[in-house]
């Protein structure tokens, strides 16, 4: 029995995994190509005024050419099928945030309409600052620094201060309230295993 249960896990988790990648693949379209000339601020939904969208570009512009690590910005509101932490992380790479060789790119991506439950928010990291920026102190930012202003639709005041946080974390300064914040595994973590014992059992007993 324990044998059958094995070889049969063993078939469903990759089986699972097989189709989530393929109804990703089916569903999503083409990411957005680099802008050019290339900008730090990418506002597709006009939800920044242009002065405001001047105030980052130019802020994130000097901090790059002052430390070499990137911080971008996307607001869009087509995710062309993608989960949002996959089209930021997908959208990095193709753009190429950040240092090459180094990996010390961030970028924020921002979906500000829709329905609710439609609208999100996602910070993605490169490896080299995952140590400093952690998936923790990303949600963080989201929850303190950027989502109370963009529920006031203060989308600028939201993204100033959060490019504030990440600019010193990136630097090696930690402000107090971003200090010894420890990473808390996602909920899917644990409903995994209890997702793939339902199904070995269906599949036992029918």
């Amino acid at each position: 029995m324990t044998t059958k249960i094995k070889s049969i896990t063993g078939f469903i988790i990759p089986l699972i995994f097989s189709l989530l990648l393929l109804n990703n693949r089916i569903s999503a379209q083409e990411l957005p190509e680099k802008p050019n000339p290339p900008k730090l601020v990418n506002d597709f939904t006009s939800t920044l005024s242009e002065t405001e969208k001047s105030l980052l570009e130019n802020k994130l512009v000097s901090y790059s050419d002052s430390t070499s690590t990137q911080i971008a910005i996307v607001i869009t509101n087509d995710l062309l099928g993608y989960d949002k932490s996959d089209y930021a992380i997908r959208l990095a790479e193709k753009w190429g945030i950040g240092q090459k060789g180094k990996n010390n790119g961030v970028l924020i991506l921002v979906k500000p309409n829709g329905k609710q439950g439609e609208r999100g928010v996602f910070i993605a990291v490169g490896y080299g600052l995952e140590s400093v920026i952690t998936d923790a102190i990303s949600r963080r930012i989201i929850e303190n620094e950027m989502i109370p202003n963009f529920k006031q639709n203060k989308f600028y005041d939201g993204l100033n201060q959060a490019t504030d946080i990440l600019m010193k974390l990136a630097s090696g300064e930690f402000p107090p309230e971003y200090k010894n914040i420890e990473e808390t595994p996602p909920a899917i973590a644990f409903l995994i295993p209890i997702i793939v014992i339902i199904l070995v059992f269906s599949l036992l007993v029918f």
